[in-house]
């Protein structure tokens, strides 16, 4: 269901009255943009028609191929889903080296119906108070606020959860200290899983598709890394798989091949790309599905579906 454009959104009552961390649609909205930042863009343009712009997703794409407008230099390759929107983005840089394709636009959204997954750099500014703090862009499932990436002071925040979320002062929390999500410049950009969480395997532990177990080597224009599909709890070093470290497609080189130590991750038996399915269940439809490893396409993607 899209987010409503004529009532404010304050969150759904199984996520606002949680009492511990809770998954986050892999799908779907994750949050809605607030009635008042709407109204400064009501409305984008897709394909060459007007499209309402109230929906915040989270952080992996839903998979796409050639058949999508402008991409077709894909080929026959593919860029397969759950993967984060911005890795994405590099992968078809790497496909498609002779244009200049860009997955989301200059404001982080795509797609109909549109929605946002990065950035929202169009919608916020800074407090007008003066604290240095961006104001908010929008109401999670949780309820808890969405705002964009300075927290006071004007600076970045360094104390975000795995979920994307920190505890602090906003523009208009009155002086009170609550949890809410500052949109990032790295996955999950904004809401990983509803927090807070206080370890990367609290995260992990959310969603049976952090299993690590079936692993997939994905290439980009600066290199290649092991990327866990539909896993949207990322470490320190951008990576959602535990034990490589800084992956190859984010520094360069070739990280496919390193020796995991998934000593904090909640399983202790990953396997690289190429093995069999494996039936996990969606944590929010708890529907059991298909996990599929999809060998490399020339080396670099795997499996797709469409925007």
């Amino acid at each position: 269901a899209q987010c409503p454009t004529d009532t404010q959104f304050n969150g759904i009552e199984r996520y606002v009255n949680r009492t511990t961390p809770m998954a986050a649609p892999l799908r779907g909205n994750i949050g809605c943009i607030d009635l008042t930042v709407l109204a400064t863009r009501p409305t984008t343009t897709v394909g060459g028609n007007s499209q309402t712009a109230q929906n915040i997703y989270g952080p992996m794409e839903a998979g796409f191929n050639s058949e999508v407008p402008q991409m077709s230099c894909l080929g026959q390759n593919v860029i397969p889903a759950g993967v984060d929107t911005n890795l994405a983005e590099h992968m078809v840089q790497h496909l498609c080296p002779e244009t200049s394709i860009e997955v989301l636009d200059s404001c982080g959204g795509h797609a109909v119906p549109y929605h946002y997954h990065e950035r929202m750099s169009c919608l916020f500014a800074a407090d007008p108070a003066g604290s240095g703090h961006s104001t908010r862009i929008g109401t999670a499932l949780d309820g808890n606020g969405i705002y964009g990436n300075h927290i006071n002071g004007g600076v970045e925040p360094t104390d975000l959860d795995v979920c994307g979320g920190r505890k602090g002062v906003t523009p208009d929390s009155n002086g009170a200290e609550v949890y809410y999500y500052p949109v990032s410049s790295t996955a999950p950009f904004s809401v990983g899983c509803f927090g807070p969480v206080d370890t990367l395997a609290e995260c992990r532990s959310l969603y049976p598709e952090c299993d690590g177990l079936v692993l997939e080597c994905i290439t980009t224009v600066e290199g290649s890394g092991l990327y866990d599909l539909d896993c949207p709890c990322f470490d320190e070093y951008e990576s959602n798989v535990i034990g490589q470290g800084v992956p190859g497609y984010v520094k360069g080189g070739d990280s496919c091949n390193v020796a995991l130590t998934p000593t904090s991750s909640p399983n202790s038996n990953p396997t690289p790309a190429g093995n069999p399915t494996n039936s996990t269940t969606d944590p929010a439809s708890g529907e059991m599905k298909e996990k599929t490893s999809m060998n490399a396409i020339v080396s670099v993607a795997i499996a797709a579906l469409f925007f």
